[in-house]
């Protein structure tokens, strides 16, 4: 097994789309497309995302996660991570926060006793508490907060994105579109 940072435009957004459709799922609605709009249109865009893959030596992914940078480029989060259907396991997953947590100024999100036991079995030691309940779990080279705060993570409006997709029904169409050729192009790769 390895860690893969996708780079290639194609594969990058035929991995995104399969992390959407993995993490929100067939019956979430606008969402996962609202993600794979905001994560290709904003963040890749800024060079504020990366994607990387848990692969098997024949290129086959077990595992992927969605990278956000902070405001001031010193950081990173995990915005997204899945195994997709019949490939990876929980076992793939923990595996490839542990690479990128012992590689990069990494934290996490943890939203209930079971998310910060996970991320802990990764290696992630040290806990704050967020907002909203949140628990943020920083990697080991990850710094201390600077005042009790961490630097903001680069984010898009969805909900800017869903109003564009209502008064511009030809963006909406394209993104549509855009999202099903990834996921077809994904099952090529995967």
């Amino acid at each position: 097994m390895k860690v893969v940072h996708v780079k290639n435009p194609e594969t990058r957004e035929a991995c995104l789309a399969k992390l959407c459709a993995s993490v929100y799922g067939q019956e979430a609605g606008l969402a996962p497309l609202v993600i794979f709009a905001g994560t290709q249109g904003v963040l890749f865009e800024q060079e504020a995302a990366r994607l990387f893959a848990l692969t098997e030596d024949d290129g086959s992914v077990l595992c992927l996660a969605l990278i956000s940078s902070d405001v001031d480029g010193g950081t990173m989060e995990v915005d997204m991570l899945s195994t997709p259907e019949g490939k990876g396991d929980t076992r793939h997953s923990r595996h490839l926060v542990k690479t990128l947590a012992e590689k990069a100024p990494l934290r996490v999100t943890a939203a209930d006793e079971a998310g910060e036991a996970f991320f802990r079995r990764c290696g992630i030691e040290r806990w704050i508490d967020g907002e909203g309940g949140l628990r943020i779990g920083l990697g080991p080279l990850h710094p201390a907060p600077v005042n009790g705060v961490l630097p903001s993570v680069v984010r898009f409006n969805g909900d800017g994105i869903v109003r564009t997709f209502k008064q511009e029904p030809e963006t909406f169409e394209a993104y549509k579109s855009r999202f099903v050729a990834a996921l077809e192009r994904y099952s090529n790769i995967a």
